[in-house]
């Protein structure tokens, strides 16, 4: 491969795996925090959203969202990636960047340092919980707890919209939550055919992953979230282990999960942003 460094879009998922095979093939040592299935990858490859930059030892794979791009790496070591991230930073200087670094904390705090040096700022820091005790108890299940409808996309995209932040939250795609509705891994319920909260998860093998978590900032004191919550751990009552990241500095929910059985992993997921210069 020759240096091009220009967004192009990506067009087949072949296309990154061949990113990561050229760099590996180089035996220079390898890291990334680019981890998407084929399926995601597919999903946003037909709307046209991911793009890559070859800079040679490191190849940048950027997702549009929103006003900004999602950066990913597949770098041949940490010094590639720094020589290439600045490359990146200083030809594109009018678009804004979001990466996830995500690993073990001397891991993570090496690179966000060295994308410091180069413009980028933390923006928040998540870390992942999990449990491997199964506490489902037999239990009358909430009446109004459903599974989510098609019907409901229009209604959750708007509450993604207004109460979630898309630098850390990643805002879901109309077309996964109609993936998720197909597999019935959309837990709602709905008041006056409003829906006031809800649940999303997937379960992939013996592992299931809480992804959002949501109640309606009005009802709140109705008990919703706790419900749902509870209906999560039933319809992952197979799974070995469940887990799901959270922001290090929400105590109140952490101190929730932690009275649920699940404890913090030493996994960590730092979020940068370089703002436009």
């Amino acid at each position: 491969m020759r240096l091009e460094p220009q967004i192009k879009r990506i067009t087949g998922y072949e296309e990154i795996k061949n990113i990561m095979r050229y760099i590996k093939s180089q035996k220079k040592g390898f890291i990334t925090n680019f981890y998407f299935g084929e399926a995601r990858c597919n999903l946003f490859i037909d709307k046209s959203l991911l793009f890559y930059v070859n800079m040679q030892e490191c190849i940048f794979i950027l997702r549009k969202d929103h006003n900004f791009y999602h950066v990913y790496y597949i770098a041949a070591n940490k010094d590639m990636l720094a020589k290439s991230l600045q490359m990146l930073a200083k030809k594109y200087s009018n678009d804004i960047f979001v990466s996830d670094i995500i690993g073990a904390k001397p891991v993570i705090d090496d690179i966000s340092s060295t994308c410091e040096e180069l413009g980028f700022e933390k923006y928040a820091r998540l870390y992942r919980m999990s449990r491997t005790k199964n506490l489902d108890e037999p239990q009358q299940l909430d009446r109004k707890i459903e599974y989510a409808a098609s019907e409901h996309i229009e209604q959750m995209l708007i509450l993604f919209e207004k109460y979630f932040d898309p630098y850390s939250e990643q805002i879901p795609m109309a077309e996964e939550m109609q993936k998720w509705i197909d597999t019935q891994n959309i837990l709602i319920i709905a008041e006056n055919k409003n829906a006031i909260g809800f649940l999303i998860f997937e379960i992939n093998g013996i592992t299931s992953y809480l992804r959002y978590w949501f109640v309606h900032p009005e009802h709140r004191d109705k008990k919703i979230g706790s419900a749902l919550l509870r209906r999560f751990f039933h319809e992952s009552r197979a799974a070995k282990r469940q887990l799901f990241w959270v922001l290090e500095n929400n105590e109140n929910a952490i101190a929730r999960y932690k009275r649920y059985g699940f404890e913090p992993e030493q996994l960590f997921d730092q979020i940068m942003i370089r703002r436009q210069t």
